[in-house]
């Protein structure tokens, strides 16, 4: 067993170096690459190098054994299976990815002697007794003994599946542009919803209750109406699976008011722990009354979480959405699932359908909260940019005062629903280009980034 090559001096060099005396001091006698000292030392050097490398590495050595070697970064992609599959044989530890993905480039790459690359690969992996989507970008390069032959396959690997994931939610929102103009009611803005999100490959299932509040003197009526899911057929109808808790078309909220919600079962799915409600119906009511999300365990081990949306006084929605078993309710997500087109589709249509169609002022209030949903588009596309540094400006000459009070108009109808007072002092636009005296420049997709970000968190 060979000596740590490095001390660390901070905390992350410390960490680093913790790991890398830990793959130094592993009994590698007691697998087929004998000890590091009888290592060629071509294969020395590299192992050093991608060791000390911050980019995830791995190495797999003597084939056809195929033994696993790794840095610290390629941890990130082991996740729960490090440190376990140090030093195991790639096809007795990972035997499925082996055989369905690995063993193929494996083999090319021995019998070519040339890099393999891996583009956009897709594989499932099962994390303690869970399983999670994988896609896999980056190439296998061989290493060549001193004599000429190949003895290990350098894999430099990237997980893509948060990108894989952030494209999925922009061609999720870019259809609920195309869409929004169509929402006529209600009710075909629920449909609209369920059709939508049947091609978003995360969520398995979508139900959309509509709930009704009518005060009378005496008590309050909370009826339940279940207008469009992702199981409704135009021919067939509408067939809910078995293994869906009771999903009724009506229910009576109030009779569920005394129900006890107590059943909850704790899940770890990698680096996060969530708190599951068994229960044998939809906690609609629940979801209604605390006003945030509900985490729910079906029957059959899967997950679907409920969102519930105050509309007016007397209108609330329900949203119920199936996850898929692959992915991790993380942070990103849930975010997805409550700052979505949802509310921005729904938001006025109480409104609407209580008046005249054509009303012009309520038709504006939907294509402003259309323009919101592309300038998010837009800021997702931004931020996706600066992610792979492409994002750059585009100027063009500009009227400011102008630009900036028709920015501002559109957060008119927000301010009057959440009866906020809403001024904003913009001085008249030729006074103020008399003023400023010259021509102003700007992107104008970034400008209204800017402005948004600022009204939104005012």
């Amino acid at each position: 067993m060979s000596l740590p090559l490095i001390n660390g001096g901070d905390d992350i060099e410390n960490e680093e170096s913790k790991f890398i005396n830990m793959v130094y001091n592993y009994d590698w006698s007691s697998t087929s690459l004998g000890s590091i000292d009888t290592w060629d030392p071509v294969l020395k050097h590299v192992t050093n190098l991608i060791l000390n490398s911050k980019f995830p590495f791995a190495i797999i050595i003597n084939p056809p054994d195929w033994i696993l070697l790794y840095n610290k970064a390629y941890v990130s992609i082991l996740k729960a299976k490090h440190p376990d599959a140090l030093g195991k044989r790639l096809q007795d530890f990972l035997p499925e990815y082996f055989e369905n993905h690995a063993k193929y480039k494996l083999n090319k790459l021995i019998a070519t002697g040339k890099s393999v690359y891996i583009n956009n690969e897709t594989s499932t992996f099962t994390y303690d007794g869970y399983k999670e989507e994988i896609y896999n970008h980056g190439s296998i390069n061989p290493v060549f003994k001193s004599g000429g032959t190949v003895c290990a396959a350098v894999c430099l690997v990237q997980d893509i599946i948060k990108r894989v994931k952030n494209s999925r939610r922009l061609k999720t929102l870019g259809e609920f542009g195309h869409h929004i103009s169509k929402v006529k009611s209600l009710e075909s803005a629920c449909h609209i919803i369920t059709k939508v999100l049947s091609n978003n490959k995360d969520i398995l299932y979508t139900l959309i209750y509509l709930i009704k509040h009518t005060l009378n003197t005496s008590s309050e009526s909370l009826i339940a109406h279940l207008i469009a899911t992702t199981f409704d057929d135009d021919e067939k109808g509408r067939n809910i699976p078995d293994y869906l808790p009771e999903t009724h078309e009506i229910i009576d909220l109030t009779k569920d008011s005394n129900k006890n919600y107590d059943a909850y079962i704790e899940l770890k799915r990698g680096a996060f722990t969530h708190s599951f409600l068994k229960c044998e119906s939809w906690p609609i009511y629940l979801a209604l009354k605390e006003r945030n999300h509900v985490k729910v365990l079906l029957n059959d081990e899967s997950r679907a979480i409920l969102l519930s949306i105050k509309i007016s006084q007397t209108l609330s929605v329900v949203l119920i959405y199936g996850i898929s078993q692959l992915h991790t309710l993380d942070e990103k997500h849930m975010e997805f699932l409550q700052v979505s087109p949802l509310t921005l589709m729904i938001s006025p249509l109480d409104d609407v359908i209580n008046a005249c169609s054509q009303e012009s002022s309520h038709l504006q209030i939907i294509r402003r909260n259309a323009r919101r949903l592309l300038k998010l588009i837009n800021a997702l596309l931004q931020f996706s940019y600066i992610e792979s540094n492409q994002l750059k400006a585009h100027y063009r000459e500009i009227n400011i005062a102008k630009f900036t009070q028709e920015l501002a108009s559109e957060f008119k109808s927000m301010a009057k629903t959440l009866s906020l007072d809403y001024n904003i002092d913009i001085p008249n636009p030729e006074e103020f280009n008399h003023a400023i005296g010259d021509k102003i420049y700007l992107d104008c997709d970034m400008y209204e980034t800017i402005l948004n970000d600022v009204w939104i968190q005012t």
